[in-house]
């Protein structure tokens, strides 16, 4: 059989490629197949690192009687999650809807125009339980689909009405006031003019774009009750947002623990950072301090050689999912980055965080980056790394790379010169699990202790309850002591495959990870490694016409991808941009993410039958995903393990607005971050979660988009101003070389750009004086 998946640029596509089933990758001429054969569409998708995609895969995907089953019946569609997240997302909220629950693999049937009439996710290969084998599902479909087709299409319809219907409704909630009026949007002067000459968009330019309140008195009502329904979620005993209610006990017991799974809450972390860098007494502190010190002293963060897994399993951050993605990775890189400078952080928590993002960025170059493709910049980052090791004998052991023994422990420690005594206690601190998802979960239920020997492999964690570290201050010198030896040993273990696909948004969040990390260490090798990285994104990925330039989804060796990037990725790219200028990088940064949303403003704005608007997460034309949902593939106001496409654009919107007054370069964004942030006096307060990306850049419009200028400062102060501009959500406008020098006193202005208001307030003499004006 010739397998359409064997010169993918996929790598998920081509772990498919030897199956005996005949997949075809996503794309409309499957789907004209299946409409050929009078036949249903069965679409699988996964991504490269999941272990249950690879279970799935060698039970079912991999058996000669299966794929005949599919072959005969089905046209089989193969689709990376990462490459088409749009598809992904379309289909998610089908399996959701239908089942109540999500995940991957995905497992979906289809009409040959792509509307969804059956879905679930890992089916195994015989019956478990209520669970049907997949074999069982694909039976029932099939007599569903020759004996009830007019009921089949009739539900496929109505699925798609109702899942279109849903997207449009959330996605404008972002967009439409409850009671649009155009009356109500912020007066610019009556030229169209601020106080500095540069050009506004009045509300007769937007009259279809309301501007959402947000007032300062409002976003602090909005924050209050954040962190109040954030407070009511934490656990309060290993730190974190869990799923349920805790275990043992109901929601709100005293001292209760959450169950599992449990994720990083990436993009809520960036608010919970920020407000609390301005708020001394908020909440906020407590919120980010203690989720951050847990995960950072969890298991879910690789102790020996950096970088997070994906989510944990239970609610102790004991047990991770073992794939690391690029994702989680550059978030909380920028997240580590500011912990270690904040205020409200002591001396050994600022220390902590420093030792978790430094050993984060040592992962990210050492796994995760490419080569350089034929330029002198840096290469661009991989999207992940597998769960799961493959041994010789083509065994999968999930996290087998990763997992020490007690025994191992010991030598390891021996090795590195520690006495026996320091052995032992090393492995007693240890708070680790076996890799046994089932044997975690009765033992949280039950309240016993796992059963395990000195020669169980375990995970390492150093996180004990309430918050605290296991290890000893003696301990964690002896812990460094240790690490050489135990990454040798790693080492020369089978490592867990890596996704080479590069992916703009993803790499995008790296970069300004980096550049706000490089600003807050004051550390321009960083700087420069991050301007490489980017400058080699930017040659491979981006698409330059006259003003307007365009991103593209993935590559593969440098060779770019068709699929052209969605809003996220080309958020995430401005942003990006934005971060290496205020970090001191060229400021062509800032010509080239105008340029990106030159592309995002004329591609983003969908309008509806009854004349209202949403912002598109798809920027091109998908008839498929269309018709799966009944209309376009509208952006998210909501955020998942990364920013939603709206929260992200918001935030790229909002440094753009803050940039508009800066000397000698032209920033004119499409939109303003006030128009898309509808949503927040819904959500804020119910699913605060949700929404950290949007409650950023909320908080910062309300500061009145603020930015820094300096007018003159020696170097020392000019690292301090940028180290005050990561931390407080504050761009730093270019700096003219001749402003810098060794004799110049301090004079910084601070630049509001506030609708109505766009004006640089007088110079003053210090930072301090600065942040007062806004306080």
């Amino acid at each position: 059989m010739a397998h359409r998946l064997a010169t993918a640029q996929s790598a998920y596509l081509r772990q498919h490629a030897d199956n005996p089933v005949d997949w075809w990758p996503w794309g409309p001429e499957a789907f004209a197949e299946a409409e050929r054969r009078d036949m249903p569409v069965f679409v699988s998708i996964g991504y490269a690192a999941c272990h249950w995609c690879h279970v799935m895969a060698g039970e079912s995907f991999a058996d000669d009687q299966v794929a005949a089953l599919l072959n005969e019946r089905f046209v089989a569609v193969k689709v990376d999650r990462d490459e088409h997240p749009d598809v992904d997302d379309a289909y998610m909220a089908a399996v959701q809807a239908m089942t109540g629950q999500g995940g991957w693999p995905m497992s979906v049937f289809t009409l040959p125009n792509g509307q969804v009439f059956h879905a679930g996710t890992y089916f195994p290969p015989r019956r478990m339980g209520q669970m049907p084998s997949f074999t069982d599902v694909l039976q029932a479909v099939h007599e569903a689909w020759v004996q009830r087709r007019d009921q089949v299409q009739e539900q496929a319809g109505q699925i798609a009405a109702a899942l279109g219907n849903q997207r449009r409704q959330q996605s404008q909630l972002a967009t439409l006031a409850a009671e649009a009026s155009t009356a109500d949007a912020p007066a610019a002067g009556k030229d169209g003019t601020n106080t500095v000459g540069s050009p506004v968009r009045t509300p007769e330019q937007d009259d279809d774009a309301p501007w959402a309140d947000l007032s300062p008195g409002l976003m602090q009502e909005l924050t209050d009750a954040a962190l109040a329904a954030l407070t009511e979620q934490e656990d309060p005993v290993y730190g974190g947002f869990g799923q349920g209610t805790p275990a043992g006990g109901t929601q709100g017991s005293a001292r209760a623990a959450l169950p599992g799974p449990k994720f990083p809450p990436s993009p809520l972390l960036g608010f919970l950072l920020e407000d609390s860098a301005w708020r001394a007494d908020s909440p906020a502190s407590g919120l980010a301090l203690r989720t951050m010190t847990a995960m950072g002293a969890s298991a879910l963060f690789d102790q020996v050689e950096g970088g997070f897994a994906r989510y944990v399993t239970d609610g102790a951050w004991a047990l991770p999912h073992f794939e690391k993605m690029l994702y989680d990775n550059a978030q909380l890189l920028g997240h580590y980055a500011r912990l270690s400078i904040h205020p409200a952080a002591d001396s050994q928590q600022r220390e902590d965080a420093e030792r978790v993002a430094r050993m984060t960025i040592d992962w990210l170059r050492q796994r995760m980056l490419l080569p350089a493709q034929g330029t002198e910049s840096a290469g661009l980052f991989a999207s992940s790394l597998d769960a799961d090791t493959v041994l010789p004998d083509g065994s999968h052991v999930e996290g087998g790379t990763y997992l020490f023994s007690d025994a191992e422990l010991r030598e390891a420690a021996a090795a590195a010169g520690l006495s026996a005594e320091q052995a032992d206690q090393l492995a007693a601190a240890n708070r680790g699990v076996p890799a046994d998802e089932h044997a975690v979960a009765r033992a949280a239920q039950s309240g016993d202790s796992l059963a395990y020997s000195r020669d169980t492999p375990r995970t390492l964690s150093f996180l004990a309850p309430n918050i605290e570290y296991s290890l000893s201050d003696a301990l964690r010198l002896g812990w460094e002591q240790v690490l050489p030896e135990l990454r040798r040993r790693r080492a020369a273990r089978t490592q867990p495959a890596r996704d080479d696909k590069v992916v703009a948004a993803w790499n995008g969040q790296v970069i300004r990870s980096l550049a706000e990390a490089a600003a807050a260490w004051d550390d321009q090798q960083l700087r420069d490694f991050a301007e490489s990285v980017a400058e080699q994104l930017w040659q491979v990925h981006v698409e330059q016409t006259g003003n307007s330039a365009r991103v593209y989804r993935t590559s593969y060796a440098g060779i770019r991808g068709k699929r052209l990037g969605t809003l996220s990725d080309h958020a995430q790219l401005i942003s990006a941009c934005f971060a290496l200028a205020s970090a001191g990088a060229d400021p062509q940064w800032i010509t080239r993410a105008q340029a990106l949303l030159d592309f995002v403003g004329e591609r983003a704005r969908q309008r509806s039958p009854d004349g209202g608007w949403a912002l598109a997460e798809s920027l091109e034309a998908d008839d498929l995903l269309s018709s799966a949902q009944n209309g376009p593939m509208l952006a998210t106001p909501l955020d998942g393990p990364e920013p939603g496409g709206i929260g992200a654009l918001a935030q790229a919107l909002q440094t753009a607005q803050a940039l508009q007054t800066a000397p000698g370069i032209q920033v004119d964004p499409p939109l303003r971050a006030e128009q898309i942030l509808h949503h927040l006096p819904v959500a804020a307060g119910r699913i605060p979660t949700a929404v950290g990306a949007s409650l950023l850049a909320g908080r910062r419009a309300a500061l009145g988009s603020p930015a820094l200028r300096v007018i003159s400062a020696t170097a020392d102060q000019l690292a301090e101003i940028r180290h005050a501009g990561v931390l407080y959500g504050l761009p730093v406008e270019p700096v003219d070389e001749a402003a810098v020098g060794d004799d110049l006193p301090l004079r910084l202005s601070l630049c509001l750009n506030a609708p109505g208001r766009m004006v640089c307030l007088p110079p003053v003499s210090s930072v301090a004086e600065v942040l007062a004006a806004l306080r």
